[in-house]
């Protein structure tokens, strides 16, 4: 691909996915009826990079060593892992393969890391004018078994609040404040991220489902996965993570598969249920819980 800042458009509705296979494989953004739920850092967009040199990229949070471009994209975990703190490049920064496209598909997958011998493969699909799925497949190319977590991180423009059920709320300081951004009840856990102030935390996530309001009235997202898992390990010690900017209004959900021991040619595969509308309604094909419905009242 000669222009990495080519977009391809998944549009059913009022929803468009703009999908960003030159920089990372990205989902760049989310707009529904015309409004951007995803944070991009405009200082960097359109910006040429050398994907085995990115050392000169600006950044207002110099504490993360590696380039914060925006959207929605595939790490590997856990961080320990990483070379100098910062996720493989080729898989972060790098151009992915176009293998198939059409009106409601998009499947890329990512050149070999020489530094993991790891490829991504990420697949979007739209269901429908409310709903899409991310696919992560992560494949060991390598000749050595490799522990591995899928970890998907999503960039949300802020103000946002971010909402999972919980019976007894507790969570894991990872880095950071929270002070003043967790809010717990009988329901759940509420992040109101709000305000510039780095935090992040760790937590458990029993029926799976992230609910998220972008905004002070919206849209809505619901991130679905598979909930409680017994016996499941993960990288980070919690399916779900929550980190709020302290340097640019944005704060991310990032969820986690379960850690696997890939072999050689083995995959791991991630699948995220996604769907979105507008304050005052509910899409078709999202089951809520009552307690689902109960923390969404929380967060109007």
């Amino acid at each position: 691909m000669l222009d990495k800042w080519k977009l391809l458009n998944l549009v059913n509705g009022g929803l468009q996915l703009e999908i960003l296979p030159g920089v990372g494989g990205r989902l760049w953004d989310i707009k529904y009826f015309g409004h951007s739920i995803l944070f991009q850092n405009t200082e960097l967009m359109g910006k040429q990079f050398d994907v085995n040199n990115l050392s000169n990229i600006p950044s207002l949070s110099p504490q993360f060593n590696f380039p914060l471009w925006g959207g929605e994209k595939t790490w590997i975990a856990p961080d320990t892992a990483w070379v100098d703190g910062a996720p493989f490049p080729v898989l972060d920064s790098g151009c992915y393969q176009v293998l198939l496209q059409n009106n409601q598909k998009v499947l890329m997958q990512s050149q070999q890391c020489p530094i993991s011998n790891l490829t991504v493969q990420r697949t979007f699909t739209l269901n429908s004018e409310h709903q899409w799925t991310i696919e992560h497949n992560v494949i060991n190319c390598g000749t050595k078994p490799r522990d591995t977590g899928i970890w998907s991180v999503m960039m949300i423009k802020t103000p946002a609040t971010i909402g999972i059920v919980m019976k007894l709320p507790k969570h894991k300081e990872v880095f950071g404040n929270s002070e003043g951004i967790l809010k717990k009840n009988s329901v759940g856990l509420l992040a109101q991220c709000d305000r510039k102030q780095e935090m992040k935390i760790g937590l458990q996530n029993p029926d799976g489902k992230t609910l998220i309001k972008q905004g002070n009235t919206g849209p809505w997202l619901a991130c679905t996965v598979q909930g409680n898992q017994p016996g499941a390990i993960f990288a980070h010690g919690r399916p779900l993570e929550i980190f709020n900017s302290g340097d640019y209004p944005y704060c991310e959900a990032e969820w986690h598969s379960p850690m696997k021991r890939l072999a050689p040619g083995e995959k791991l595969t991630f699948q995220q249920v996604f769907n979105v509308w507008n304050s005052g309604s509910r899409p078709p094909g999202l089951k809520m819980s009552a307690l689902n419905k109960e923390l969404m009242s929380c967060m109007s």
